[in-house]
């Protein structure tokens, strides 16, 4: 049976369990991979975000330089005002110079620049980006305006330069640039239709770890990872940050979450295995527990009527002649029939429960009477093996509602049982009492009593006591406590059970007092 066991532990291993553990080796191999490629994703989002930013912000510098280009081509001559007005529609720029190609001023917004010290600043400024400007006049000539960043006089102010065509003269345009009210008033409502709740977006002077500017005023400033620079504004950045989680708790979120669904799904399906395993190996070992049966059973039958069968053909040829052997030869006839009668009942009784058709029929019963003509029936064979027995009735016994020929089973099983397993001290005790709001008889021996390990067991239908070679020993069914146990759950009872090995065992049937 082991190996058959061991056998079949080794299959559902191979096909399910080593699987599973693959598979879940596999997944969470793959789980750091998932994790880094779902942050790729949200940065590539993000950086989607940041990028339209930024091209907002190019838009708003773009479509202010058209509006100054077709300014200084309408009003040839006295355009300021005009250009004021364009300038003041951006709050974030702080003014504008033109200068011809060899950097000679021609005029500025406001008309204060003109004699500042800014003045020279960006001339000396452009004078260091000959390259740039170069690059400018490529860009303008191929019909395209491009503009760039050339220094800056001081903290918090930019330098915005490109070039316009005014009829047939190149100007140098440069804006001059509040970087910080650039973004917060310019770019906010952009940013704000962007983050929408979702995230949070800040800006940042390069270098600084606290934000000047931030979408959400309720966002308590973190190290955010995120960060990208603005195309149109020198040493500035501009970072995002998904709203509650930073992308690096959300990926670590996701393979935790997948991670306990890998896990979940491989309990269950370990514990899946176990159950098939554990049912597998209960029917083979409860296979195995009937071949054992009909084993036994066959022989212990096949005893029986082989001495039967003797003693007759013994007695039918007159072989014995004497009258006290005669009588001797019809005990042992009585002693085997009535034993083949008792094992053939246990089976017949069994063979009801577990059909379900055994019925019982409740009066009110005296549980003394039943003791005592079930000790009657057993009196020869207690003599005959010379055990000592008694009978320790409580007289004043309450009647209980009981089926008599159910309870004469269990009671026959229990005393047989004593019989079967006692040694070398033949001492049976019979007792009946009251406990609590119970009756009970319990039957004591002096025999080689029941280990804790199979006392889990000997109510279980066929079981046998392996134990010092006790099932081969002791010829049984395995089927006598399992029909008290029945009886016992039919009448709504109890089973007590009190045994040290070697030094016998008592069993008691408690019945509910009516």
């Amino acid at each position: 049976m082991r190996h058959s066991v061991r056998k079949i532990g080794l299959l559902i291993l191979m096909v399910i369990v080593l699987p599973v553990v693959i598979f879940s080796v596999y997944e969470i191999g793959n789980l750091r991979q998932n994790e880094k490629i779902i942050q790729d994703i949200y940065r590539n989002q993000l950086d989607a975000i940041l990028f339209s930013i930024n091209q907002y912000s190019d838009d708003i510098i773009s479509n202010l330089a058209g509006r100054i280009e077709n300014s200084l081509n309408e009003y040839k001559s006295g355009n300021e005002p005009e250009l004021s007005r364009l300038i003041t529609e951006v709050p974030s720029v702080k003014g504008l110079i033109l200068f011809d190609k060899n950097l000679g001023y021609l005029s500025s917004i406001p008309a204060s620049y003109e004699d500042s010290a800014i003045l020279a600043e960006i001339i000396t400024g452009l004078g260091g980006h000959e390259k740039t400007l170069g690059r400018l006049q490529t860009y303008l000539r191929g019909g395209y305006r491009k503009m760039e960043i050339i220094g800056n006089t001081r903290a918090g102010i930019q330098w915005i330069v490109f070039l316009t065509q005014v009829e047939e003269q190149e100007v140098i345009n440069v804006l001059i640039l509040d970087p910080e009210e650039f973004v917060g008033q310019a770019l906010d409502p952009k940013i704000q239709e962007i983050a929408k709740g979702k995230f949070y977006i800040t800006a940042y002077h390069a270098g600084e770890d606290l934000p000047f500017y931030v979408s959400n005023k309720q966002y308590k400033s973190g190290k955010v990872s995120e960060k990208r620079p603005f195309w149109l504004l020198n040493d500035y950045l501009m970072g995002i940050e998904l709203k509650d989680l930073t992308i690096t708790d959300l990926a670590r979120d996701r393979s935790k979450r997948n991670l306990l669904l890998v896990g979940l799904m491989d309990i269950i399906l370990l514990f899946g295995a176990w159950l098939i395993f554990r049912n597998i190996a209960r029917q083979v070992e409860l296979t195995q527990l009937k071949n054992d049966f009909i084993s036994s059973v066959s022989h212990e039958i096949r005893t029986p009527l082989a001495l039967i069968t003797m003693y007759i053909e013994t007695l039918e040829m007159e072989r014995v002649t004497d009258a006290n052997k005669i009588r001797e030869y019809y005990a042992v006839l009585l002693n085997e029939t009535t034993r083949l009668s008792g094992m053939v009942n246990r089976i017949l009784s069994f063979s009801q429960i577990e059909g379900k058709k055994r019925k019982y029929f409740f009066s009110d019963t005296r549980l003394n009477e039943i003791v005592e003509n079930t000790l009657l029936t057993f009196r020869y064979t207690l003599e005959n093996k010379g055990f000592v027995y008694s009978f320790e009735p409580d007289s004043n016994l309450p009647v209980i509602s009981a089926d008599r020929e159910a309870v004469t089973d269990a009671l026959v099983n229990l005393v047989d049982n004593a019989i079967k397993y006692s040694d070398g001290n033949k001492s049976i005790v019979v007792r009946t009492g009251s406990y609590d709001n119970y009756v009970y008889v319990e039957v004591e021996d002096q025999g080689i009593g029941i280990s804790k390990t199979d006392q889990k067991h000997i109510f279980d239908k066929f079981y046998r006591v392996t134990e010092k070679n006790l099932a081969n020993k002791v010829k049984g069914s395995g089927l006598g406590l399992a029909i008290v146990k029945h009886i016992m759950d039919a009448h709504k009872g109890t089973i007590y059970v009190k045994s040290t090995p070697g030094f016998g065992s008592l069993f008691r049937l408690l019945f509910p007092m009516k």
